[in-house]
């Protein structure tokens, strides 16, 4: 026989490196088929947020549109902070602090001490 003859160590080493390279070609399958899998599930999670998103604006365009249908509601909530306001000039006019005027009317504390300030202001010659 005039083949080539390979010794018992040669042979395994062959034998380890066709399976070495059989793994190492399986595991870059498994690898390339979970980052196929995982795109999708990334792609779903997206998704599912931009829908979120989209249902938030939808109910804020919502609002907005019915704010803009009914003037009535603006004039309303107008005449209501003017009555708060015309309250808390009351109330400073009969002396109260204006922690009691924003508790009295319900505005902030930084609007009742502006009306009690400009009020006191007023009655100075």
């Amino acid at each position: 026989m005039n083949g080539v003859f390979l010794t018992w160590p040669e042979l395994a080493f062959a034998a380890a490196l066709i399976v070495s390279v059989y793994a190492l070609e399986l595991l870059l399958f498994f690898l390339k088929s979970r980052r196929t899998r995982r795109v999708p599930i990334d792609l779903s999670i997206e998704l599912q947020q931009l829908r979120e998103q989209t249902q938030s604006l939808r109910s804020e365009l919502d609002i907005i549109r019915e704010q803009l249908r009914s003037p009535q509601t603006a004039v309303a909530e107008q005449a209501v902070t003017e009555t708060a306001y015309s309250q808390a000039l009351k109330l400073a006019q009969q002396g109260l602090d204006s922690s009691a005027v924003a508790a009295g009317c319900g505005i902030s504390r930084g609007e009742a001490e502006l009306i009690v300030a400009l009020y006191r202001a007023s009655l100075r010659p």
